[in-house]
């Protein structure tokens, strides 16, 4: 491994340390199953702002506010919409929701004690953004209104548009720009396929959305659904790697190539356990 990339990987697992002080409410733990952090996606960002010439301390107050809204949206996306009725489903329920609301507020005020009002700008017009988008996907699952391309569409926003909205106005270049939208969205899909590869081999279920849609296809069983989902999942990630390679900075190349082969791990992972079946 070389310096910088020791250094980078160094830097980068800085920030998850900052969000883990940052979100460390024991009562919250105690009662709440808190969403992990998006962390190849911060890892993204954080290259690419070092790689914008933002500095190091600056850099990482950018991801660890945007990490906050993540969890945020999160928490609050893990809400269900029946509970028990009882008190511990009653107390489960009301700190989600309180847990995500203090999460996303947090950020602001990180960001105004640093001076970074454009920022909060740029992550409010996200946060709407998706949360249209959210409303979009809810309304089209419950009125059965939803295509597999459609359901895709939306999720893509939901989770990238953190990421992009802050290429959108960091980016020095019109190539910069196009490269890092590319690559968040790119890699958000192959988290989404990897994701539902995992909860069909894995829990023996079928999640909500893309493979539910998919299910519902006439003709359509759970070992083609199962094969689909691997084979977008495999295709996805062949982008992301022509993508990455097509990267003028090399050292940068190889930070991504990290980040990225965190896929690769968990796509074997899967694999192995095809196997042994």
């Amino acid at each position: 491994m070389t310096k910088d990339r020791s250094r980078g990987i160094d830097e980068i697992r800085e920030i998850f340390e900052l969000l883990n002080k940052r979100t460390s409410v024991p009562y919250v733990e105690k009662y709440v199953d808190l969403p992990p952090f998006a962390e190849n996606r911060l890892a993204m960002l954080y290259v690419f702002l070092r790689d914008e010439g933002l500095d190091k301390e600056r850099a990482k107050t950018l991801c660890v506010t945007t990490g906050l809204v993540q969890l945020g949206l999160d928490t609050h996306e893990s809400v269900r919409v029946r509970y028990e009725n009882t008190h511990a489903a009653e107390r489960n329920r009301q700190l989600t929701v309180l847990a995500g609301d203090y999460f996303s507020s947090h950020y602001y005020h990180m960001l105004a004690e640093a001076g970074e009002i454009t920022a909060i700008r740029v992550l409010a017009g996200a946060i709407q953004e998706i949360n249209e988008a959210k409303m979009k996907l809810y309304f089209g699952e419950k009125e059965d209104k939803l295509s597999s391309e459609s359901y895709m569409a939306l999720r893509q926003i939901i989770d990238t548009a953190l990421y992009t909205a802050m290429v959108r106005h960091y980016a020095s270049t019109e190539e910069s720009r196009r490269f890092w939208i590319a690559l968040f969205q790119e890699t958000a899909a192959v988290e989404c396929m990897i994701g539902a590869w995992e909860q069909l081999q894995w829990q023996e279920q079928v999640p909500l959305g893309f493979t539910r849609l998919l299910l519902q296809v006439p003709g359509s069983t759970l070992a083609h659904v199962l094969s689909v989902v691997e084979e977008k999942a495999m295709e996805l990630m062949g982008v992301c790697e022509q993508l990455i390679r097509s990267f003028q900075s090399a050292e940068k190349q190889t930070l991504l190539d990290w980040i990225t082969s965190r896929y690769v791990h968990r796509v074997n992972r899967l694999k192995r356990v095809v196997e042994e079946l």
